[in-house]
């Protein structure tokens, strides 16, 4: 066991695993800093309200630019020609721009609609509409290194956003409370990708031709639109998984300070998620390259239980010992959010084992729209867990709902891997 672990190990660093890993801890670590450093600038009545407006923003950006970076990720790993993967590229910016614009103009116009429980949050969400375009540029951008197979430089783009991250919300924050720490965070991806287009065009000499008219691309445009829109809408269901009973404790309680506690509760258990996403982010080009070979996918997840069962049983340990210290970063005013914690964290469990892995997995070998439909029939059961928990035991409610859905999402991951392999005809 130690030689297959160490064996994984030194495999995973010499795909710039670990570059790419430090590079996610420095981002989440900012992160969590900011976030601590918003909750006790801010009131928590405004804290509510800027929570309830970054939750909608994060259920509808994984769609931004109709999800067409994902596709460009599963797609140009199997092209063997490097011009059809910068004809993707170049696909991919020109009309996933023209996407996220149209989805950044329907959040301004339906803000007032969308945040009529929680008028506060409707600045907030208006201005985050920035995020939506900012997304969508610095995801392309990442998506095409990580193409590229080059992890050391993907990794020096999440660092340097995590920078830029931290300097411009900070700076937003102590200009304009939180609509500076709106717009700040709304512009640091922006600024990455741009630096990340211009370094990909020196280095590379790729050129981007985003104004010309598209050339042929080596797969059809239906079927890349088709799988971007898929494996997005996914993508926003399981966001959704995290997301949605902050939303319906918005809508159903109304109450701004309910909203700030369960967002707080939240935000470790979901923050945790990094670690097993970097690893399958390392990998992911590797997977889509070896999609048909059923020996390979069964003997690569089998390494990634074995190790990150280890991690799992070490994290819940540490926090459950140091649960009660962690939570007084904080505020003391923020203690009533312990209990939901430790309700939440039971989802480290099924996320690190299954949901994370083996949707990863089955995006990269084309399987994004199973993703999405299982994503969304669970998200619906979420939605109706909420709609009853959520009035009858509060934000307690609400934590039993997420816990049990997403449980659920990991076994129907299961049973659609194990679908899958059982199609493959190919063994070695």
């Amino acid at each position: 066991m130690l030689g297959l672990i160490k064996k994984t190990v030194n495999s995973f660093h010499k795909r710039g695993g670990f570059h790419i890993f430090i590079s996610t801890i420095f981002l989440r670590v900012i992160q969590f800093i900011l976030g601590v450093l918003i909750i006790r600038l801010l009131t928590k009545e405004d804290y509510g309200n800027l929570s309830y407006a970054i939750t909608i923003t994060q259920l509808i950006v994984p769609f931004s630019g109709a999800g067409l970076f994902l596709s460009l990720l599963h797609f140009a790993p199997i092209q063997n020609d490097l011009n059809d993967k910068v004809n993707l590229l170049n696909f991919t910016i020109k009309r996933g721009f023209l996407y996220s614009l149209i989805v950044s103009g329907l959040i301004i116009g339906l803000a007032q609609l969308v945040a009529m429980r929680m008028p506060g949050s409707v600045i907030y969400l208006r201005l985050f509409s920035i995020y939506i375009i900012s997304y969508f540029l610095f995801q392309t951008a990442v998506s095409f290194l990580r193409v590229l197979k080059r992890n050391k430089a993907y990794a020096a783009a999440l660092l340097l956003n995590s920078i830029l991250i931290l300097i411009l919300s900070l700076l937003g924050v102590f200009l304009s409370n939180g609509v500076g720490y709106t717009i700040g965070f709304s512009l640091a991806p922006a600024v990455t990708a741009i630096v990340v287009f211009v370094a990909i065009k020196k280095k590379e000499k790729i050129d981007f031709k985003v104004y010309d008219k598209i050339k042929e691309l080596p797969v059809k445009i239906s079927d890349y639109t088709q799988y971007g829109i898929f494996a997005g809408l996914g993508n926003i269901a399981s966001q959704m998984a995290w997301q949605l009973d902050t939303v319906m404790i918005g809508v159903l309680l109304a109450q701004s300070t309910m909203v700030a506690t369960y967002k707080v509760a939240a935000l470790i258990p979901f923050s945790l998620i990094f670690i097993p996403s970097v690893f399958m982010q390392t990998d992911f080009v590797y997977i889509a390259e070896k999609y048909e070979n059923k020996k390979y996918l069964i003997n690569y997840y089998k390494k990634y239980l074995f190790i990150f069962s280890v991690i799992v049983i070490t994290i819940l340990t540490v926090w459950y010992i140091f649960s009660g210290s962690i939570i007084g970063l904080f505020g003391s005013e923020y203690i009533d959010a312990l209990p939901i914690i430790n309700i939440l964290m039971i989802n480290v469990a099924s996320t690190f084992l299954f949901r994370v892995p083996l949707g990863n997995i089955l995006a990269a070998v084309g399987k994004a729209k199973w993703n999405s439909w299982s994503a969304i029939i669970l998200l619906l059961i979420n939605f109706i867990l909420n709609y009853f928990l959520i009035p009858k035991y509060g934000i307690t409610g609400a934590a039993y709902a997420t816990v049990i859905s997403i449980s659920l999402s990991s076994a129907v991951s299961m049973v659609l891997f194990i679908k899958y392999l059982n199609g493959l005809k190919q063994i070695e």
